[in-house]
């Protein structure tokens, strides 16, 4: 009888661990589930936030302060042979968004700037530069905002998840 409690607490016990292990072993991030099929709202009160590409490899982080924001965007993968332009889209195109350039207005970290607007990446394909916007350009909008890599042919090479910053 002692030996079949002692059992059954033992069972009990690697049972209550695997449940626990698996309620706790989800590895998908939260701001994928929270925008595959709708926008990321960030509060305006959040001071840093981190948009993945939706493809390709690489993230826009944006860094709010009471006199602009920080836009940093870090891509790899690009073709170290071609130019890219990177735009703020505002109001999913509606509205005029920012260009990224010129180069009084960027800081280069890893790539260079050509043409005043076309970025070129290093000879890895990588690209990481950021540039200042006043806030207005992201409390103002009415639809989504998000940041694109196009090429020189006007194609979209990466774009971030869309997003809006609550008032």
């Amino acid at each position: 009888m002692q030996r079949t409690y002692k059992l059954m607490r033992q069972l009990l016990v690697v049972v209550a661990l695997l449940v626990v292990s698996t309620g706790c072993s989800n590895t998908e991030s939260t701001i994928e589930k929270t925008t595959k099929n709708e926008v990321l709202n960030l509060p305006k009160s959040q001071q840093l936030q981190e948009l993945p590409f939706e493809s390709g490899i690489g993230r826009a982080i944006i860094i709010f302060e009471e006199s602009g924001a920080d836009c940093i965007i870090y891509a790899k993968g690009l073709n170290p042979g071609e130019k890219y332009t990177i735009s703020l889209v505002v109001d999913n195109g509606v509205s005029p968004g920012v260009i990224f350039g010129p180069i009084e207005n960027v800081k280069m970290k890893v790539g260079s700037l050509e043409d005043e607007v076309m970025f070129k990446p290093n000879s890895e394909g990588e690209l990481f530069v950021s540039m200042r916007n006043p806030i207005r350009l992201f409390t103002v909008a009415k639809e989504e905002l998000f940041f694109k890599i196009e090429s020189e042919n006007k194609k979209v090479i990466m774009k971030t998840v869309p997003f809006l910053v609550n008032k």
